[in-house]
């Protein structure tokens, strides 16, 4: 037997072995890469969503503190668009509506937008809001809802403000501590809805035409079909429906 072809624990590798586990190396690394591209190549899209948290702007228009608080204004794209109003924290913003609703006000606060999906997330601070110096656009006055019908859809319930864009990925489970933590602290409710063909859409959720409460919690980012009325008021889509319809699939 050749020397060369005998392993010696104190001695130089033999050629054969060398060569054996470089290329075993080689194609680990090659199917471990491979096996890394297949997995994420097969996960859901994380989300278009963005946060400009950078930038303050003020954005004039009319508000409103039903279902939801929510401003519709001019000033996201130049389009009459309605935003959901948030903190810039996990809250909502009720209490600091106070009596502004229904007037014409500026706020002060960062846009959080995914494609036509808008949140502004306002200033820390007392000065947040303040009635506008003149007449607003009367275009921007809240439109009645259109009700378009009873449905039932399959999907999962989420906040509203981190699907926008707050948080990428803003659905699943990896996401169900922190959509709970946003809902029970104020900010609303949403459904997100997909079918076999993989067209979704999001509606924000309402209970009687109000606002939920932690009714819808023990279900949050969990698949579920739900049963309620849709209705369309200007760019939104609200999904009425009561807790008890819920139902796990």
């Amino acid at each position: 037997m050749s020397k060369k072809d005998f392993f010696i624990g104190w001695a130089e590798m033999p050629d054969a072995d060398r060569r054996f586990f470089l290329k075993a190396g080689a194609g680990l690394l090659i199917g471990a890469a491979g096996v890394a591209g297949f997995v994420a190549a097969s996960q859901r899209p994380v989300g278009r969503g963005t946060w400009d948290l950078a930038t303050f702007k003020a954005f004039t228009g009319i508000v409103t503190a039903s279902p939801y608080p929510m401003l519709r204004t001019r000033d996201i794209d130049g389009q009459v668009r309605t935003a959901l109003l948030v903190c810039q924290t996990k809250c909502g913003v009720d209490l600091r509506l106070q009596n502004m609703a229904g007037k014409a006000v500026v706020i002060n606060g960062s846009l959080i937008q995914r494609v036509d999906h808008a949140s502004i997330a306002v200033a820390d601070g007392p000065e947040w809001i303040r009635e506008a110096d003149a007449p607003v656009d009367p275009a921007l006055a809240f439109p009645t809802p259109e009700p378009l019908g009873e449905i039932t859809l399959a999907g999962e319930i989420l906040d509203s403000k981190c699907w926008f864009g707050a948080m990428r990925p803003g659905e699943g489970k990896v996401h169900k501590a922190c959509a709970s933590l946003c809902i029970r602290s104020g900010i609303p409710p949403a459904f997100f809805a997909r079918d076999a063909r993989d067209n979704a859409a999001l509606l924000v959720m309402t209970e009687n035409g109000g606002r939920f409460g932690e009714s819808l919690l023990a279900h949050v980012a969990d698949p579920v079909e739900v049963t309620g009325a849709v209705s369309r008021a200007g760019n939104v889509l609200l999904l009425d429906v009561s807790a008890d319809s819920v139902r796990r699939v």
